[in-house]
Protein backbone atom coordinates (compact mmCIF):
# COMPACT_ATOMS: atom_id res chain seq x y z
CA UNK A 1 0.00 0.00 0.00
CA UNK A 2 2.98 2.29 0.70
CA UNK A 3 4.39 1.27 -2.49
CA UNK A 4 1.34 2.66 -4.30
CA UNK A 5 1.31 5.67 -2.35
CA UNK A 6 4.31 6.42 -3.27
CA UNK A 7 3.86 6.06 -6.88
CA UNK A 8 0.36 8.10 -6.69
CA UNK A 9 2.41 11.41 -5.48
CA UNK A 10 4.93 11.03 -7.66
CA UNK A 11 3.40 10.86 -11.13
CA UNK A 12 0.50 12.49 -10.11
CA UNK A 13 2.10 16.20 -10.46
CA UNK A 14 -0.46 19.25 -8.85
CA UNK A 15 0.55 22.69 -7.45
CA UNK A 16 2.71 22.86 -4.10
CA UNK A 17 -0.43 23.24 -1.93
CA UNK A 18 -1.94 20.61 -3.13
CA UNK A 19 1.17 18.40 -2.64
CA UNK A 20 1.45 19.78 0.96
CA UNK A 21 -2.21 18.71 1.59
CA UNK A 22 -1.96 15.46 0.14
CA UNK A 23 1.13 14.05 1.73
CA UNK A 24 -0.52 15.69 5.26
CA UNK A 25 -3.68 13.35 4.70
CA UNK A 26 -1.77 10.35 4.01
CA UNK A 27 0.17 10.98 6.90
CA UNK A 28 -2.90 11.04 8.73
CA UNK A 29 -4.47 8.00 7.51
CA UNK A 30 -1.61 6.22 8.53
CA UNK A 31 -1.98 7.34 11.87
CA UNK A 32 -5.23 5.95 11.89
CA UNK A 33 -4.65 2.38 10.47
CA UNK A 34 -5.64 0.58 13.55
CA UNK A 35 -9.41 1.58 13.15
CA UNK A 36 -11.75 2.44 10.41
CA UNK A 37 -13.93 5.89 10.26
CA UNK A 38 -16.78 3.55 10.97
CA UNK A 39 -16.33 2.04 14.35
CA UNK A 40 -19.58 1.45 16.30
CA UNK A 41 -19.29 -1.03 18.91
CA UNK A 42 -17.67 -2.86 20.89
CA UNK A 43 -15.03 -5.12 19.49
CA UNK A 44 -11.78 -4.10 20.55
CA UNK A 45 -11.16 -2.43 23.82
CA UNK A 46 -8.25 0.25 22.09
CA UNK A 47 -10.81 1.63 19.86
CA UNK A 48 -11.20 4.43 22.29
CA UNK A 49 -7.25 5.10 22.68
CA UNK A 50 -6.78 4.77 18.76
CA UNK A 51 -9.67 7.24 18.46
CA UNK A 52 -8.25 9.95 20.90
CA UNK A 53 -4.80 9.42 19.29
CA UNK A 54 -6.06 9.89 15.62
CA UNK A 55 -7.68 12.88 16.67
CA UNK A 56 -4.71 15.06 16.52
CA UNK A 57 -3.90 13.86 13.60
CA UNK A 58 -6.75 14.52 12.17
CA UNK A 59 -7.33 18.33 13.03
CA UNK A 60 -4.02 18.81 11.32
CA UNK A 61 -5.40 17.49 8.51
CA UNK A 62 -8.13 19.88 8.40
CA UNK A 63 -10.41 16.61 8.89
CA UNK A 64 -14.31 18.13 9.51
CA UNK A 65 -14.15 14.73 11.11
CA UNK A 66 -11.66 15.13 13.88
CA UNK A 67 -14.32 16.86 16.29
CA UNK A 68 -17.04 14.03 16.27
CA UNK A 69 -14.67 10.49 15.26
CA UNK A 70 -12.73 10.31 18.59
CA UNK A 71 -16.05 11.01 20.56
CA UNK A 72 -18.47 8.08 18.82
CA UNK A 73 -15.49 5.73 18.74
CA UNK A 74 -14.85 6.08 22.05
CA UNK A 75 -18.53 5.54 23.17
CA UNK A 76 -18.83 2.83 21.49
CA UNK A 77 -15.74 0.62 21.82
CA UNK A 78 -16.99 -1.42 24.14
CA UNK A 79 -19.63 -2.04 25.98
CA UNK A 80 -18.02 -2.10 29.71
CA UNK A 81 -20.33 -1.20 32.73
CA UNK A 82 -20.23 2.15 33.52
CA UNK A 83 -19.88 3.00 37.15
CA UNK A 84 -22.91 5.27 39.08
CA UNK A 85 -20.91 8.19 39.17
CA UNK A 86 -20.79 8.56 35.69
CA UNK A 87 -24.67 8.37 35.44
CA UNK A 88 -26.19 11.12 34.72
CA UNK A 89 -28.55 11.96 37.99
CA UNK A 90 -32.25 11.02 36.58
CA UNK A 91 -30.40 7.76 35.57
CA UNK A 92 -30.61 4.75 37.93
CA UNK A 93 -27.43 2.48 37.53
CA UNK A 94 -28.42 -0.78 38.57
CA UNK A 95 -25.87 -4.18 38.88
CA UNK A 96 -26.51 -7.68 38.97
CA UNK A 97 -26.30 -8.19 42.81
CA UNK A 98 -28.81 -5.34 43.60
CA UNK A 99 -31.37 -6.94 40.89
CA UNK A 100 -31.15 -10.60 42.78
CA UNK A 101 -32.24 -9.14 46.11
CA UNK A 102 -35.50 -8.65 44.36
CA UNK A 103 -36.38 -12.40 43.59
CA UNK A 104 -37.34 -12.82 47.35
CA UNK A 105 -39.76 -9.96 46.78
CA UNK A 106 -41.84 -11.90 43.57
CA UNK A 107 -45.09 -13.19 44.56
CA UNK A 108 -44.92 -16.71 42.91
CA UNK A 109 -41.53 -17.41 45.07
CA UNK A 110 -44.10 -16.43 48.03
CA UNK A 111 -46.59 -18.82 47.10
CA UNK A 112 -44.05 -21.37 47.15
CA UNK A 113 -42.80 -20.60 50.57
CA UNK A 114 -46.51 -20.57 51.79
CA UNK A 115 -46.81 -24.03 50.68
CA UNK A 116 -43.55 -25.43 52.37
CA UNK A 117 -45.20 -23.80 55.66
CA UNK A 118 -48.14 -25.81 54.40
CA UNK A 119 -46.53 -29.10 54.33
CA UNK A 120 -44.54 -28.70 57.90
CA UNK A 121 -48.28 -28.03 58.96
CA UNK A 122 -49.31 -31.44 57.77
CA UNK A 123 -46.38 -32.71 58.99
CA UNK A 124 -46.63 -31.99 62.60
CA UNK A 125 -50.26 -33.23 62.70
CA UNK A 126 -48.81 -36.21 61.10
CA UNK A 127 -47.11 -37.29 64.61
CA UNK A 128 -49.72 -35.57 67.05
CA UNK A 129 -51.41 -38.17 68.91
CA UNK A 130 -55.35 -39.05 68.81
CA UNK A 131 -57.69 -37.51 71.62
CA UNK A 132 -58.95 -39.73 73.83
CA UNK A 133 -63.10 -39.63 73.87
CA UNK A 134 -64.71 -39.16 77.08
CA UNK A 135 -68.82 -41.03 77.34
CA UNK A 136 -70.59 -39.70 79.96
CA UNK A 137 -74.65 -40.60 80.52
CA UNK A 138 -76.99 -39.87 83.30
CA UNK A 139 -80.10 -41.69 83.23
CA UNK A 140 -83.40 -41.76 85.73
CA UNK A 141 -85.09 -45.59 86.36
CA UNK A 142 -88.16 -45.63 84.31
CA UNK A 143 -91.35 -46.14 86.91
CA UNK A 144 -89.65 -45.15 89.98
CA UNK A 145 -92.14 -44.79 93.01
CA UNK A 146 -89.94 -41.63 94.44
CA UNK A 147 -89.14 -38.92 92.63
CA UNK A 148 -85.94 -38.46 95.01
CA UNK A 149 -84.71 -41.62 94.26
CA UNK A 150 -81.02 -41.22 92.83
CA UNK A 151 -80.44 -41.32 89.26
CA UNK A 152 -78.07 -44.02 87.32
CA UNK A 153 -75.06 -42.46 85.91
CA UNK A 154 -71.72 -43.57 83.97
CA UNK A 155 -67.99 -42.16 82.78
CA UNK A 156 -66.33 -44.03 80.42
CA UNK A 157 -62.80 -43.37 79.05
CA UNK A 158 -61.34 -44.83 75.60
CA UNK A 159 -57.93 -44.37 74.67
CA UNK A 160 -57.07 -45.53 70.90
CA UNK A 161 -53.93 -47.00 70.27
CA UNK A 162 -53.77 -47.85 66.60
CA UNK A 163 -52.08 -45.23 65.91
CA UNK A 164 -49.02 -46.39 67.37
CA UNK A 165 -48.43 -48.68 64.27
CA UNK A 166 -48.90 -46.32 61.73
CA UNK A 167 -47.59 -43.47 63.08
CA UNK A 168 -43.83 -43.49 61.78
CA UNK A 169 -44.71 -43.86 58.47
CA UNK A 170 -47.03 -41.01 58.48
CA UNK A 171 -44.39 -39.04 60.02
CA UNK A 172 -42.30 -40.21 57.67
CA UNK A 173 -44.41 -39.66 54.49
CA UNK A 174 -45.20 -36.13 56.04
CA UNK A 175 -41.54 -35.28 56.24
CA UNK A 176 -40.66 -36.23 52.58
CA UNK A 177 -43.33 -34.24 51.00
CA UNK A 178 -42.21 -31.26 53.05
CA UNK A 179 -38.94 -32.02 51.46
CA UNK A 180 -40.65 -31.76 48.28
CA UNK A 181 -42.23 -28.72 48.99
CA UNK A 182 -39.15 -27.33 49.80
CA UNK A 183 -37.48 -27.79 46.96
CA UNK A 184 -40.11 -27.43 44.76
CA UNK A 185 -39.47 -23.47 46.02
CA UNK A 186 -36.23 -23.68 45.06
CA UNK A 187 -37.00 -24.35 41.85
CA UNK A 188 -39.50 -21.66 41.61
CA UNK A 189 -36.74 -19.44 43.15
CA UNK A 190 -34.01 -20.50 40.23
CA UNK A 191 -37.21 -20.04 37.66
CA UNK A 192 -37.62 -16.56 38.68
CA UNK A 193 -33.79 -15.85 39.08
CA UNK A 194 -33.34 -16.67 34.68
CA UNK A 195 -36.46 -14.70 34.01
CA UNK A 196 -35.10 -11.50 36.07
CA UNK A 197 -31.22 -12.73 34.84
CA UNK A 198 -32.90 -12.67 31.21
CA UNK A 199 -33.99 -9.36 31.31
CA UNK A 200 -31.35 -7.73 32.89
CA UNK A 201 -28.76 -9.18 29.63
CA UNK A 202 -31.58 -8.49 27.08
CA UNK A 203 -31.72 -5.06 28.54
CA UNK A 204 -27.38 -4.55 28.77
CA UNK A 205 -27.83 -5.94 25.03
CA UNK A 206 -30.22 -3.17 23.78
CA UNK A 207 -28.15 -0.49 25.72
CA UNK A 208 -24.89 -1.69 23.79
CA UNK A 209 -27.02 -2.00 20.44
CA UNK A 210 -28.36 1.80 21.16
CA UNK A 211 -24.89 2.95 21.59
CA UNK A 212 -23.22 1.56 18.56
CA UNK A 213 -26.22 2.10 16.59
CA UNK A 214 -25.78 6.42 17.57
CA UNK A 215 -22.44 5.88 16.94
CA UNK A 216 -23.09 4.94 13.15
CA UNK A 217 -25.27 7.51 12.89
CA UNK A 218 -22.87 10.20 14.13
CA UNK A 219 -20.47 8.76 11.63
CA UNK A 220 -23.00 8.16 8.75
CA UNK A 221 -24.18 11.94 9.28
CA UNK A 222 -20.37 13.15 8.88
CA UNK A 223 -19.72 11.03 5.56
CA UNK A 224 -23.10 12.47 4.16
CA UNK A 225 -22.01 16.05 4.54
CA UNK A 226 -19.04 15.26 3.30
CA UNK A 227 -20.27 13.36 0.32
CA UNK A 228 -22.81 16.37 0.10
CA UNK A 229 -19.54 19.13 -0.10
CA UNK A 230 -18.18 16.37 -3.02
CA UNK A 231 -21.02 16.71 -5.07
CA UNK A 232 -20.99 20.60 -4.84
CA UNK A 233 -17.42 20.60 -5.73
CA UNK A 234 -18.06 18.23 -8.55
CA UNK A 235 -16.05 15.43 -7.14
CA UNK A 236 -19.12 12.83 -7.02
CA UNK A 237 -22.33 12.21 -8.27
CA UNK A 238 -25.51 13.40 -7.48
CA UNK A 239 -26.75 9.99 -6.80
CA UNK A 240 -24.08 9.37 -4.30
CA UNK A 241 -25.78 11.82 -1.94
CA UNK A 242 -28.63 9.94 -2.33
CA UNK A 243 -27.39 6.74 -1.55
CA UNK A 244 -25.80 8.25 1.76
CA UNK A 245 -29.20 9.81 2.60
CA UNK A 246 -30.81 6.63 2.11
CA UNK A 247 -28.24 4.50 4.42
CA UNK A 248 -28.65 7.03 7.21
CA UNK A 249 -32.49 6.44 7.06
CA UNK A 250 -31.58 2.74 7.45
CA UNK A 251 -29.78 3.47 10.71
CA UNK A 252 -31.90 6.10 12.20
CA UNK A 253 -34.68 2.97 11.43
CA UNK A 254 -32.71 0.05 13.45
CA UNK A 255 -31.52 3.10 15.91
CA UNK A 256 -35.49 3.51 16.45
CA UNK A 257 -36.18 -0.06 16.81
CA UNK A 258 -33.32 -0.82 19.25
CA UNK A 259 -34.39 2.29 21.68
CA UNK A 260 -38.05 0.97 21.75
CA UNK A 261 -37.00 -2.65 22.64
CA UNK A 262 -34.69 -1.23 25.40
CA UNK A 263 -37.66 1.07 26.22
CA UNK A 264 -39.69 -1.78 26.81
CA UNK A 265 -37.02 -3.83 28.57
CA UNK A 266 -36.79 -0.90 31.21
CA UNK A 267 -40.46 -0.88 31.46
CA UNK A 268 -40.29 -4.52 32.49
CA UNK A 269 -37.61 -3.98 34.64
CA UNK A 270 -39.84 -1.34 36.37
CA UNK A 271 -42.23 -3.71 37.46
CA UNK A 272 -39.82 -5.72 39.21
CA UNK A 273 -38.56 -2.45 41.18
CA UNK A 274 -42.14 -1.19 41.76
CA UNK A 275 -42.49 1.48 39.32
CA UNK A 276 -40.60 4.23 41.95
CA UNK A 277 -38.09 5.44 39.84
CA UNK A 278 -39.47 8.05 37.21
CA UNK A 279 -36.17 8.25 35.19
CA UNK A 280 -34.23 6.03 33.45
CA UNK A 281 -32.98 2.70 33.73
CA UNK A 282 -29.57 1.23 33.03
CA UNK A 283 -27.87 -2.03 33.55
CA UNK A 284 -24.37 -2.18 34.50
CA UNK A 285 -23.07 -5.36 32.72
CA UNK A 286 -20.11 -6.50 31.68
CA UNK A 287 -21.41 -7.81 28.34
CA UNK A 288 -18.11 -7.84 26.54
CA UNK A 289 -16.37 -11.20 28.73
CA UNK A 290 -17.39 -14.45 27.77
CA UNK A 291 -18.83 -16.93 30.35
CA UNK A 292 -17.31 -20.38 31.15
CA UNK A 293 -18.72 -23.43 29.93
CA UNK A 294 -17.63 -26.32 32.17
CA UNK A 295 -17.42 -30.22 30.75
CA UNK A 296 -20.63 -31.80 29.92
CA UNK A 297 -20.09 -34.45 32.64
CA UNK A 298 -19.37 -32.37 35.30
CA UNK A 299 -22.73 -30.10 34.09
CA UNK A 300 -24.45 -33.44 34.40
CA UNK A 301 -23.01 -34.70 37.70
CA UNK A 302 -24.11 -31.87 39.18
CA UNK A 303 -27.62 -31.91 37.72
CA UNK A 304 -28.32 -35.26 38.92
CA UNK A 305 -27.26 -34.31 42.87
CA UNK A 306 -28.47 -30.62 42.97
CA UNK A 307 -31.37 -29.95 40.43
CA UNK A 308 -34.09 -29.37 42.76
CA UNK A 309 -37.22 -30.62 40.54
CA UNK A 310 -35.19 -33.97 40.36
CA UNK A 311 -34.49 -33.72 45.01
CA UNK A 312 -38.16 -33.24 44.69
CA UNK A 313 -39.32 -36.30 42.86
CA UNK A 314 -36.86 -38.12 44.92
CA UNK A 315 -38.57 -36.97 47.51
CA UNK A 316 -42.31 -37.90 46.36
CA UNK A 317 -41.28 -41.20 46.21
CA UNK A 318 -40.01 -41.80 49.67
CA UNK A 319 -43.32 -40.46 49.91
CA UNK A 320 -45.35 -42.40 48.54
CA UNK A 321 -42.96 -45.52 50.03
CA UNK A 322 -43.71 -44.14 53.26
CA UNK A 323 -47.59 -43.99 52.34
CA UNK A 324 -47.59 -47.82 50.81
CA UNK A 325 -46.26 -48.49 54.66
CA UNK A 326 -49.02 -46.77 56.28
CA UNK A 327 -51.49 -49.11 54.42
CA UNK A 328 -49.87 -52.36 54.90
CA UNK A 329 -49.78 -51.01 58.47
CA UNK A 330 -53.64 -50.61 58.63
CA UNK A 331 -54.00 -54.78 58.74
CA UNK A 332 -53.15 -54.60 62.10
CA UNK A 333 -56.00 -55.04 64.59
CA UNK A 334 -56.30 -51.60 66.57
CA UNK A 335 -56.33 -51.65 70.21
CA UNK A 336 -58.24 -49.12 72.33
CA UNK A 337 -58.16 -49.21 75.90
CA UNK A 338 -61.19 -48.61 78.01
CA UNK A 339 -61.98 -47.41 81.55
CA UNK A 340 -65.26 -46.83 83.12
CA UNK A 341 -67.39 -46.38 86.35
CA UNK A 342 -71.17 -47.00 87.21
CA UNK A 343 -73.71 -45.99 89.61
CA UNK A 344 -76.57 -47.33 89.99
CA UNK A 345 -79.13 -47.34 92.91
CA UNK A 346 -78.07 -50.25 94.59
CA UNK A 347 -74.47 -50.47 93.10
CA UNK A 348 -71.50 -48.65 92.34
CA UNK A 349 -68.87 -50.45 89.67
CA UNK A 350 -65.42 -50.11 88.03
CA UNK A 351 -63.93 -51.55 85.47
CA UNK A 352 -61.47 -51.22 82.25
CA UNK A 353 -60.99 -53.24 79.10
CA UNK A 354 -59.73 -53.30 75.45
CA UNK A 355 -60.98 -52.91 72.16
CA UNK A 356 -60.17 -55.09 69.41
CA UNK A 357 -60.64 -54.40 65.24
CA UNK A 358 -60.44 -57.75 63.90
CA UNK A 359 -59.74 -57.51 60.33
CA UNK A 360 -62.00 -60.41 59.22
CA UNK A 361 -63.42 -59.37 55.92
CA UNK A 362 -61.65 -55.73 55.26
CA UNK A 363 -57.65 -56.35 54.88
CA UNK A 364 -57.54 -52.69 53.45
CA UNK A 365 -56.30 -54.69 49.91
CA UNK A 366 -58.13 -51.54 47.65
CA UNK A 367 -56.23 -49.33 49.63
CA UNK A 368 -52.69 -51.22 49.44
CA UNK A 369 -53.09 -51.80 45.34
CA UNK A 370 -53.74 -47.99 45.18
CA UNK A 371 -50.91 -46.94 47.33
CA UNK A 372 -48.47 -49.07 44.86
CA UNK A 373 -49.81 -47.87 42.10
CA UNK A 374 -48.91 -44.62 42.91
CA UNK A 375 -45.36 -45.62 44.20
CA UNK A 376 -44.82 -46.99 40.39
CA UNK A 377 -46.12 -43.86 38.93
CA UNK A 378 -43.65 -41.72 40.97
CA UNK A 379 -40.98 -43.53 40.47
CA UNK A 380 -41.69 -43.66 36.83
CA UNK A 381 -41.76 -39.82 37.16
CA UNK A 382 -38.72 -39.50 39.08
CA UNK A 383 -37.09 -41.80 35.81
CA UNK A 384 -38.73 -39.14 33.34
CA UNK A 385 -37.64 -36.12 35.45
CA UNK A 386 -34.09 -37.72 35.56
CA UNK A 387 -33.98 -38.01 31.64
CA UNK A 388 -35.71 -34.41 31.00
CA UNK A 389 -33.11 -32.97 32.93
CA UNK A 390 -30.31 -35.16 31.36
CA UNK A 391 -31.82 -33.88 28.03
CA UNK A 392 -32.08 -30.40 29.07
CA UNK A 393 -28.27 -29.79 30.44
CA UNK A 394 -27.01 -31.22 27.21
CA UNK A 395 -28.75 -29.06 24.95
CA UNK A 396 -27.98 -26.57 27.31
CA UNK A 397 -24.20 -27.34 27.43
CA UNK A 398 -24.45 -27.28 23.92
CA UNK A 399 -25.77 -23.79 22.96
CA UNK A 400 -23.40 -22.61 25.74
CA UNK A 401 -20.31 -24.03 23.88
CA UNK A 402 -21.76 -22.76 20.64
CA UNK A 403 -22.58 -19.46 21.55
CA UNK A 404 -19.18 -18.68 23.49
CA UNK A 405 -17.41 -20.09 20.47
CA UNK A 406 -19.42 -17.62 18.57
CA UNK A 407 -18.65 -14.99 20.48
CA UNK A 408 -14.92 -15.53 20.64
CA UNK A 409 -14.82 -16.24 16.94
CA UNK A 410 -16.40 -13.22 16.41
CA UNK A 411 -14.36 -11.10 18.85
CA UNK A 412 -10.80 -12.42 17.57
CA UNK A 413 -11.10 -12.94 13.88
CA UNK A 414 -14.14 -11.89 11.96
CA UNK A 415 -14.94 -8.06 13.61
CA UNK A 416 -10.87 -7.48 13.17
CA UNK A 417 -10.95 -8.42 9.42
CA UNK A 418 -14.40 -7.12 8.89
CA UNK A 419 -13.14 -3.39 10.48
CA UNK A 420 -9.72 -3.53 8.23
CA UNK A 421 -11.79 -4.25 5.13
CA UNK A 422 -13.45 -1.14 6.08
CA UNK A 423 -10.60 0.87 7.31
CA UNK A 424 -9.15 -0.11 3.47
CA UNK A 425 -12.20 1.14 1.75
CA UNK A 426 -12.71 4.07 3.31
CA UNK A 427 -9.07 5.13 2.10
CA UNK A 428 -9.10 4.14 -1.32
CA UNK A 429 -13.00 6.16 -1.45
CA UNK A 430 -10.98 9.18 0.33
CA UNK A 431 -8.15 8.76 -2.43
CA UNK A 432 -10.70 8.10 -5.20
CA UNK A 433 -9.74 4.87 -6.12
CA UNK A 434 -13.46 3.14 -5.26
CA UNK A 435 -16.65 4.55 -5.68
CA UNK A 436 -19.59 5.04 -2.93
CA UNK A 437 -20.97 2.61 -3.33
CA UNK A 438 -18.41 -0.35 -2.72
CA UNK A 439 -18.00 1.75 0.68
CA UNK A 440 -21.31 1.69 1.94
CA UNK A 441 -21.34 -2.25 0.93
CA UNK A 442 -18.30 -2.04 3.44
CA UNK A 443 -19.54 -0.20 5.93
CA UNK A 444 -23.08 -2.32 5.83
CA UNK A 445 -20.94 -5.26 6.50
CA UNK A 446 -19.04 -3.88 9.49
CA UNK A 447 -22.73 -2.39 10.85
CA UNK A 448 -23.93 -6.18 10.31
CA UNK A 449 -20.70 -8.03 12.08
CA UNK A 450 -20.64 -5.62 15.31
CA UNK A 451 -24.12 -6.08 16.14
CA UNK A 452 -23.94 -9.94 15.32
CA UNK A 453 -20.82 -10.08 17.78
CA UNK A 454 -23.37 -8.21 20.27
CA UNK A 455 -26.06 -11.04 19.82
CA UNK A 456 -23.48 -13.59 20.22
CA UNK A 457 -22.20 -12.16 23.38
CA UNK A 458 -26.21 -12.13 24.93
CA UNK A 459 -26.45 -15.24 23.62
CA UNK A 460 -23.81 -16.71 25.12
CA UNK A 461 -24.65 -15.22 28.43
CA UNK A 462 -27.87 -16.18 28.88
CA UNK A 463 -26.87 -19.54 27.80
CA UNK A 464 -24.33 -19.94 30.19
CA UNK A 465 -27.47 -18.54 32.60
CA UNK A 466 -29.58 -21.56 31.70
CA UNK A 467 -27.13 -24.11 32.24
CA UNK A 468 -26.21 -22.88 35.53
CA UNK A 469 -30.11 -22.89 36.39
CA UNK A 470 -30.24 -26.67 35.23
CA UNK A 471 -27.26 -27.75 37.23
CA UNK A 472 -28.62 -25.62 40.64
CA UNK A 473 -26.31 -22.96 40.93
CA UNK A 474 -27.34 -19.42 41.43
CA UNK A 475 -24.30 -17.57 41.09
CA UNK A 476 -25.38 -16.36 37.78
CA UNK A 477 -22.49 -14.29 35.98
Amino acid sequence: MHSFRAWAVSAWRPGPAIQVLFLILLSSAAAVRSEPLTQATASPASAAHAAASRAPAEQAAGSPTAASRAPAAQAAASPAPVSRAELPTDTLGISWPDLKGLVDRHPRLAASLCGVDAARGVAADAGSIPNPSLDAALTRPEGAPDPAAPREWSLELTIPLEWLAKRGSRVSAAEALVEASTEDAHATRLEVLLQLRELFVNLAHDQARVASLQALESQTSELARSVSRRVELGEARPTDATRVEIELEKIASDLDAARWARRAHQGQLRLWLGGGWPGELRVQADLASVPGVPDLDSALAAARSTHPSRLAARARVRSLESGLSVEKRARIPGVSLRAFRLAEPDRRAYGAGVTLDVPLWNWNSGRIAQARALLDAGRRDLEWQGREIESAVIEAHGSSVATAGTAVRYRDRILPRTESTALIMERAYALGETNLLELIDARRALVGTRLEYLSALAEAQLASSRLNALIGREDFQ
